[in-house]
């Protein structure tokens, strides 16, 4: 069980880890979301991390966010003012909710901790009823929150369109004033122009006359402070607001007038000044005065006031209210009029204005987000491109005015769906621990119908191992059989063509048919109908080629080794019984090995054991144990683990069969298993094997095997293909040979009288009223001195005839050694 000081290390690091992810998510929607609502993500995030992790979790998700919002340079930007009330607020809020959710998340585990016994290691189940009231509880608390986000969202999209209309028809309507009002101020400059006598001396002397029609040519016009003559040297010939002019006034260092003489143009609009003559605020639209041949003559200049276009703007911001701002200016960035006016106002717009550049770069029309400076706050702004003019107005709102709607919005959201979220939360709550506590106690009741659920259960198991086992087994079966067909004729096809013998098509035949071969004894190994087929191994070479296989059964996180001692000797044992005991000791191993550790396969004859006590057996006897340092067994159930479907794994991660075909297989080779286990230090599981007798001369020679033999012999197979590949083998090698499909027929051949064969090879399993077996004991009756040798490929069969004095071969048997055995047999019979 994990220690209190862990889990709280552990939590606070899935905390943390939530408190990043959130932080980081947050700013990653900061172009869709903007500075609204800076805690959207952190509250949920919060929120579910305690119902996860716990409180302290929670807690820590929520500082990290508002430590984020704090920072500058991490989205989202909290204004100055309202930053410690948002983030204070926040803390507060987002902490109690941690705290209580995490005191429900405890309350939730406590109550699935509860399962009836105590150490019981079962778990309450999930009633119907439980499962819903759970969706209903997660429901009461996501899908709120997720209509709360999306309505939230839904309002600030509205907010943020409504907000651009309006500040886009707010630069519409300036935009089209400020049009008006220049091409007015421009139409009046051109008729000023042409009232005014071109030769400067006749204007002096008609100075009265001139300056009455420029005074009713700007009378009405309230944007017009006075229109004004000058000559090329920049002194006054008329104005239209004053009679007569001062002679000694002159505008031959202004900016605009210098621009008009230096380089012409049609228009000229110069910078925000203080009449030298009037001594109030103007800004001047210029022409220049031009003779037929183009000498400049000096100007016209209609004088405008900034005061103007500051009056309609506040007119305007009076009639929408979320308008906080408005500007004139030219395409260079100096200002012409301003609403509301500043007091540290420089006359320019900055150089990195985002309007600026835009206009710079050609564009006409648009709408950027300025961020909050100087004092000032954020604002999203409009501007247009006047048509004719160098100039371009600006009309701004300010984002907090725009979206006060749309929190009011939020805010009465909040306040309908979190109360009845939480209503809905702790009544399900409520509800799902009565449920779960019900169940605790039921489970109490059904604790007899588990077990004996659980002995049904195995034994179901074992009915479908059974089945498993045995549609394995005839697979098998049939497999064997096409491998006898493919060896037989393999061999058939040597004998009558030598020279294919040694080509590579042939030797890969035979490869095959030896891969077949063992695929169908691992077949039935596993199904433990296989008929043993003992051989003698050297274990000195046989266990470290298994390695690479037994290696691969354990990975990569434990330790591995192999030591066979040099003078072990050989064991005369089935190879693949040997070979799956081994897999399942070392799965076995493997499993008390969880985190990894050291296991050990050593073979060594008795006497060399590491326990060092023990003394030779007649006959000699090998040791091979599988050794690991592993989590142990109880000493109260070393007694039970060679029972069969015993485990102590828990369901469903073992069939308890492993050591039982140990067991199994220690007591069919005529040895025995053992096993010594400490709680923590490992389990050490050795096989006690009769070591095998030296191999003795007399066995027949591979050149004896090719030798003639004249005898009848009496076959009898099922298997059409396979009796006549065998009859080829046996007729080759010198044989008459009589086919029979089963034992009723050849009894019947026999007893019609037919030429009594010398020997019978018979395979057992046949359809028909009797078997090989059957056949075999009649066979006996009626002709004693005719030896039957019998095939088969299943363990019981095997077991039945050789208890009866039978003579069996497993199949599939290679015809070399089915020749040897007939000869042999033919001999002892002799």
């Amino acid at each position: 069980m994990e220690s209190a000081p862990r889990t709280l290390l552990r939590r606070l690091l899935c905390g943390l880890i939530a408190g990043l992810v959130a932080v980081a998510l947050r700013a990653s929607l900061q172009p869709l979301m903007g500075d609204e609502l800076p805690f959207l993500i952190a509250f949920p995030a919060t929120v579910l991390t305690a119902v996860t992790w716990g409180g302290g979790a929670g807690a820590l998700v929520a500082v990290l966010c508002a430590l984020a919002a704090a920072l500058p340079g991490i989205p989202p930007g909290l204004n100055g003012a309202a930053r410690p009330l948002q983030i204070g607020g926040f803390l507060v809020g987002s902490i109690l909710l941690a705290i209580v959710c995490g005191q429900l998340a405890e309350q939730r585990r406590a109550a699935l901790a509860a399962t009836g016994e105590p150490g019981s290691t079962l778990q309450i189940p999930e009633t119907p009823l439980g499962a819903w009231l759970r969706t209903v509880l997660w429901g009461a608390l996501v899908i709120p929150m997720i209509v709360f986000v999306f309505a939230a969202w839904w309002g600030y999209e509205r907010a943020q369109r409504e907000a651009e209309a309006t500040v886009a028809h707010a630069s519409d309507l300036a935009l089209r004033h400020a049009q008006r009002t220049y091409t007015i101020a421009l139409e009046i400059a051109r008729r000023a122009e042409s009232v005014t006598p071109a030769d400067d001396e006749v204007a002096r002397r008609e100075e009265a006359q001139v300056h009455q029609r420029l005074s009713d040519i700007t009378s009405g016009v309230q944007s017009v402070v006075n229109l004004n003559v000058w000559d090329a040297q920049g002194k006054p010939l008329a104005r239209s607001d004053v009679f007569p002019v001062n002679p000694d006034a002159s505008v031959a260092d202004r900016a605009y007038f210098l621009a008009q003489r230096g380089a012409p143009s049609a228009l000229g609009i110069s910078d925000v000044i203080v009449g030298r003559q009037s001594g109030v605020e103007l800004t001047n639209v210029t022409i220049s005065r031009r003779s037929d041949d183009g000498t400049f003559r000096g100007i016209v200049a209609v004088s405008l006031a900034p005061k103007y276009f500051r009056e309609y703007y506040e007119s305007l911001a009076s009639e929408r209210p979320n308008l906080a701002s408005f500007a004139l200016n030219r395409i260079d960035g100096t200002l012409i009029a301003r609403w509301p006016p500043t007091a540290n106002d420089s006359g320019q717009a900055p150089a990195d204005s985002p309007i600026l550049k835009a206009i710079k770069a050609g564009e006409r029309a648009g709408s950027v987000l300025i961020p909050e400076s100087d004092g000032r706050e954020s604002r999203l702004a409009s501007f247009r491109r006047l048509e004719t003019y160098p100039l371009y107005v600006v009309a701004g709102a300010s984002r907090d005015a725009m979206f006060a709607s749309w929190t009011r919005f939020v805010a009465l959201l909040a306040a309908v769906v979190f109360p009845i979220s939480a209503g809905l939360v702790y009544v399900s709550w409520l509800a799902l621990r009565k449920t779960r506590r019900e169940t605790a106690t039921a489970l109490a009741l059904q604790e007899e119908i588990r077990r004996r659920a659980n002995a049904e259960k195995s034994l179901l198991q074992t009915q479908k191992l059974e089945t498993l086992a045995t549609v394995t087994a005839g697979i098998a079966h049939d497999f064997n059989n096409l491998l006898a067909i493919v060896s037989s004729s393999l061999h058939v096809l040597r004998k009558q063509q030598p020279e294919l013998a040694e080509q590579r098509q042939m030797q890969a035949i035979g490869r095959a048919i030896q891969s077949g071969v063992r695929l169908t004894r691992q077949l039935l190994s596993f199904t433990r109908k296989q008929a043993l087929r003992p051989e003698t191994i050297d274990l000195r070479t046989w266990l470290p080629a298994t390695e690479g296989l037994l290696r691969s059964t354990v990975g990569t996180s434990v330790r591995w080794q192999v030591s066979v001692a040099p003078d072990v000797h050989p064991v005369h044992v089935d190879p693949g019984e040997l070979e799956l005991a081994l897999i399942n000791l070392v799965m076995n191993a493997r499993h008390a090995l969880p985190q990894g550790g050291e296991l050990t396969v050593r073979a060594a004859n008795a006497s060399a054991n590491a326990d060092g006590g023990r003394e030779p057996a007649q006959p000699p006897t090998v040791t091979i144990s599988v050794a690991d340092s592993g989590v142990g067994i109880p000493p109260e159930l070393l007694g039970q683990v060679f029972e069969p479907f015993f485990t102590t794994r828990s369901q469903g991660a073992g069939s308890g069969l492993g050591l039982s075909q140990v067991k199994g297989f220690c007591v069919e080779a005529g040895g025995s298993v053992r096993i010594d286990s400490t709680l923590g230090l490992g389990t050490t599981v050795s096989m006690d094997l009769p070591a095998a007798l030296p191999v003795t001369a007399g066995e027949p020679s591979p050149v004896a095997a090719v030798e003639k033999i004249d005898c009848r012999v009496l076959l009898v197979e099922d298997n059409e293909d396979l009796s006549i590949t065998t009859e080829l083998v046996l007729r080759d090698a010198g044989m008459k040979v009589v086919r029979h499909a089963g034992a009723d027929a050849a009894l019947a051949y026999i007893g019609a009288g037919g030429d009594m064969p010398d020997i019978v090879l018979s395979d057992i399993a046949m359809p028909g009223s009797m078997n090989g077996i059957g056949l075999a004991f009649e066979l006996r009756k009626r002709l004693p001195e005719v030896p039957v040798i019998l095939t088969t490929g299943y363990a019981e069969q095997l077991n039945e005839a050789v208890a009866g004095g039978l003579k069996v071969l497993a199949k599939p048997v290679a015809p070399l050694d089915l020749l040897r055995e007939i000869r042999e047999t033919l001999r002892v019979g002799a």
